[in-house]
């Protein structure tokens, strides 16, 4: 038997659906309104966003909010989706109109009034991405803290843009950023912890526009002092130091003073995860790009002075940057490795030898003790002394690794280097033969 015909489903065409949304829109607002949003001229466009602010006003003082949200159903399906840029600019128009229509209550209708906006923001017309901006920065300045709640989203539209060619775009980018930096850092309701992955998964990029824009917002966030940037640094913290070797000259700088505001965030800071840090320094200890390696070096040393036993742990790959960078061909970054080299022999010499792992020292100094440069040498030598005197025991229970390149340091022809092999073969000679006589007794 056949279905009763009031019954059957009814299968629209997409014309037909079209033709019934645009009936719906113009039930709630009037047709001028709707056609000037489609104009061509922005003063028409902008004339229609201003009626339809008043049309909103109006259903908001009469507590219609049912229909404020079917006006933006239908300005984001219908018109924001157009094929023509000129309606989904009046569309970006009349959303920012009734988000200040709303006034207050926009905050309420942020989860329908910002996916149109964001989604314009990469829209293949520069001038409708223009008008995002204006919309979105029109929407942010009214709904203010409740944005907050949508950082993420918003900051990731950010970043998008901060990448744009276009002049007007990028001046439209950085008013927008301007406003949700200040959102941000006012509001007590900002979820660091839910943010830092999104900054994170963005920090190697290489478009010079973008890094600044990340940049920009670290030293942002680290200007607040009710967040703790520092606990975040692993998430970031090897993508500055990459920017340091940026080609652009400001881009170095700003990461340099961004890094710098971090270091004394870290001396403030009661509690700090050192390993993920000490492993981006010794990495970028070994950069090709100078700048990059003399900051790593010059972190070290205050690193090394706030961390005390806690970095004892990794005290062999410290060491092995260190030692590596005392015969650096550029004064200023010897100099650097001199003063880390210093705090980390008279941090260990007066630590617990259980802090550390004797072995992984020793491994590290018997690499370096076969070094072609005297200050290299003469450093390591020093270590060996130090360590001797520390705990001969332990030293010399490890001690096969490091006769070979001691020997061979007594070809060397600096004089020092030589002295100083001499005594720590005659100290390593002397403490054996006195282990052998306490165990034939």
């Amino acid at each position: 038997r056949s279905t009763p015909s009031r019954h059957r489903p009814v299968c629209l065409s997409a014309d037909q659906i079209k033709a019934q949304a645009s009936s719906h829109l113009m039930s709630l607002l009037p047709a001028s309104t709707i056609r000037a949003l489609g104009q061509k001229e922005y003063e028409k466009r902008k004339q229609a966003a201003l009626e339809v602010e008043a049309h909103v006003r109006e259903l908001r003082d009469a507590q219609q909010y049912e229909k404020i949200n079917a006006i933006v159903k239908h300005l984001a399906l219908e018109l924001a989706n157009s094929a023509q840029a000129h309606v989904r600019k009046g569309a970006l128009h009349a959303l920012s109109g009734t988000a200040i229509g709303l006034r207050q209550h926009a905050g309420q209708m942020l989860p329908q009034l910002l996916p149109p906006v964001l989604s314009a923001l990469s829209d293949p017309d520069p001038r409708v991405r223009y008008t995002a901006c204006e919309a979105l920065y029109n929407i942010a300045k009214v709904a203010r803290s409740s944005c907050v709640a949508h950082i993420n989203e918003i900051f990731d539209g950010l970043f998008k843009l901060s990448a744009d060619t276009d002049v007007q775009v990028q001046n439209g980018m950085q008013l927008l950023d301007r406003l949700m930096k200040d959102v941000v850092t006012e509001s007590e309701a900002f979820d660091l912890a839910a943010f830092m992955p999104l900054l994170g998964e963005r920090i190697y990029v290489s478009n010079p526009f973008s890094r600044q824009f990340l940049v920009g917002w670290i030293s942002t966030l680290g200007s607040v002092p009710d967040l703790d940037l520092v606990a975040h640094l692993p998430v970031f913290l090897d993508g500055l130091f990459h920017m340091l070797a940026d080609a652009n000259r400001e881009i170095r700088t700003q990461t340099f003073d961004a890094l710098n505001q971090l270091l004394r965030e870290i001396g403030e800071a009661e509690e700090v995860d050192y390993a993920p840090l000490f492993h981006v320094l010794v990495t970028h200890c070994s950069s090709r790009d100078k700048f990059t390696t003399l900051t790593s070096l010059s972190w070290l040393h205050p690193l090394i002075s706030h961390a005390q036993a806690l970095m004892l742990p990794f005290c062999a790959p410290v060491l092995n940057a260190v030692l590596s960078s005392l015969s650096h061909p550029e004064e200023e970054l010897r100099e650097a490795a001199a003063r880390a080299d210093t705090s980390l022999r008279a941090l260990l010499h007066q630590s617990n030898a259980a802090q550390f792992e004797m072995g992984t020292v020793l491994h590290a100094l018997a690499a370096h003790l076969s070094s072609a440069y005297v200050p290299t040498l003469l450093a390591a030598l020093q270590w060996v002394h130090m360590l001797l005197l520390k705990n001969a025991a332990s030293v010399l229970e490890l001690a096969p690794q490091l006769w070979p390149p001691l020997f061979k340091c007594l070809g060397n022809p600096s004089e020092e280097v030589v002295r100083l092999a001499l005594e720590a073969l005659a100290k390593m000679v002397d403490g054996r033969d006195q282990h052998s006589a306490q165990h034939s007794a």
